[in-house]
């Protein structure tokens, strides 16, 4: 028999994972925030302390609430009724969360890492440089696609489309 939360502990784990989702959606509209203001950056000094923020954001606000996110997911379904991979929803919620951690994981991670070598070398003309600003862009359009793919999250919770994943019937049998 498959363990199964009691009513105070899954209340317990659905606050956790809820404020790791509002935690990772907050950190999403701060780095969209601001790469919009680091376009409009004074001098050099502001362009750093800039994607500084981002770094933090990044580093604090994405990474684990995203990781607390999956985690606190995986356990709700295996340790409720709604299972792993009984329902569409959950699977697809399940698939979006691993997409937009690897996306940040092997790209937000380095483009970020190349704007802040790229204003510790060139300063205020980094603006003028048509690698950052295809850099900049690229952060700025992943981060509108992480904050699509949780809002869409959040509806799928709710809605609950789709319905149950009907079991194979293998073979036919004789």
């Amino acid at each position: 028999m498959a363990y199964k939360l009691g009513q105070k502990k899954k209340q317990l784990v659905v606050a956790i994972h809820v404020i790791a989702v509002a935690s990772w959606i907050g950190g999403t509209l701060g780095m969209i925030l601001l790469a919009v203001y680091l376009q409009s950056a004074a001098n050099g000094e502001q362009l750093a302390y800039t994607l500084s923020s981002m770094e933090v954001i990044d580093e604090n606000l994405l990474k684990y609430p995203a990781l607390l996110t999956l985690l606190t997911g995986i356990l709700l379904s295996l340790w409720t009724q709604w299972g792993l991979v009984k329902h569409y929803w959950i699977v697809i919620k399940l698939a979006l969360t691993v997409i937009t951690i690897l996306l940040g994981i092997f790209f937000l991670d380095n483009w970020t890492a190349s704007l802040a070598d790229l204003i510790a070398d060139m300063e205020f003309a980094t603006l003028q440089s048509q690698t950052f600003q295809s850099t900049w862009l690229s952060i700025l359009i992943m981060a509108c696609f992480n904050l699509f793919c949780l809002l869409l999250m959040v509806f799928i919770t709710y809605y609950k489309p789709f319905g149950r994943i009907k079991k194979g019937k293998g073979k036919d049998r004789k």
